[in-house]
């Protein structure tokens, strides 16, 4: 076990401790091992800031680990070392310290960039609910993370009879998040200041996020899903959370492209009030309503968590290859209890 930081309790990150304990706790049915709202959130965060994917990790601790198991599952999905400004920053996001000087350098460098985002793209993002970063990586960055897709999945890109080998893949969701070339949308400054400006902030964390390879409708492969849903707690009132999906390759709207429900975000408080006493809101989505986002490589779509959306059946002749990303605010504040 090798770590890029002075030897301490759990590897330089105190935190470890008490996140496995606590999880190993509610898995054995101590609902109260979950903690508040506010500790949720720093859960939420710990985990993003360790660079580790939330579905990777809840599989993982469904084997019941030691902490030294989990601390080296930690190292080895960082290939075995954790940068030094990555434990600070973990560090600090639990403890409300102050941040390392490399974070506080980004997000210097964010504030300095030029928006990405016009007002015109401000305009439609108010209106609709997404907007569409376009070039958000560069081609090189995208043709990488494309390769590195189909690598996994075990398909040729140019050989459709590889396309639907289905028992490599978690239905269109790819469970692969630590990649080198999937690190160039993480990183990327231009990404940075998307949500930068739909937050209208900086400091922001990165999920881990897994990657998404939907191949043609056929005989041997019909689409499995996610329909219209969401990935927000349908209690109103809802507050604002940004998602996004990268595409990897250039994605047509009958290619299985990323569908929402433009503009659902303003009357969704409402509308949820509105629903009589035990209605399931998916049984109630206007899917007549749904549009589905063409793009190409290297377009970023960023929406509203009040969207329904999902994915669609692709009746192209490609696969859809895409990466998930989203970021949200670091240290919100909590109401006093």
């Amino acid at each position: 076990m090798t770590v890029d930081e002075p030897a301490g309790a759990d590897f330089g990150i105190p935190a470890l401790h008490d996140f496995w304990s606590r999880r190993l706790r509610a898995l054995h049915g101590d609902r109260s091992a979950q903690g508040d709202a506010r500790q949720q959130y720093l859960d939420r965060m710990f985990v993003d800031s360790l660079g580790v994917g939330a579905e990777q990790l809840a599989r993982f601790f469904s084997t019941m680990p030691t902490l030294e198991a989990l601390q080296q599952f930690v190292l080895d999905c960082h290939g075995g070392t954790i940068a030094p400004t990555r434990v600070a920053w973990v560090n600090a996001l639990q403890a409300g310290t102050a941040y390392p000087p490399e974070v506080l350098q980004r997000h210097a460098e964010v504030r300095a960039l030029a928006p990405v985002l016009g007002a015109g793209d401000l305009a439609f993002w108010h209106e609709h609910g997404y907007v569409v970063l376009k070039q958000a990586i560069t081609p090189r960055e995208c043709q990488a993370a494309f390769t590195a897709v189909h690598a996994h999945v075990g398909a040729d890109a140019d050989d459709p009879r590889t396309w639907h080998a289905a028992h490599r893949r978690q239905g269109i969701m790819v469970q692969l998040f630590q990649h080198p070339a999937l690190e160039p949308a993480r990183t990327s400054l231009r990404i940075h200041k998307a949500f930068a400006q739909l937050w209208s902030r900086e400091d922001l964390v990165m999920t881990t996020d897994r990657v998404g390879f939907n191949p043609p409708e056929g005989a041997q492969f019909r689409f499995p899903g996610p329909h219209l849903h969401w990935d927000a707690v349908l209690e109103p009132p809802l507050s604002l959370g940004i998602q996004g999906i990268l595409y990897l390759s250039d994605t047509p709207a009958a290619q299985g492209a990323f569908t929402c429900i433009p503009g659902f975000q303003h009357g969704i408080d409402d509308w949820l009030r509105s629903l009589p006493p035990g209605v399931d809101p998916y049984a109630r989505i206007p899917a007549d309503a749904a549009r589905p986002i063409a793009g190409e490589a290297g377009d970023l779509i960023l929406w509203h968590h009040a969207l329904p959306h999902g994915s669609s059946p692709n009746r192209g002749t490609r696969p859809r290859v895409v990466q998930y990303l989203t970021m949200y605010p670091a240290r919100p504040v909590f109401p006093s209890p």
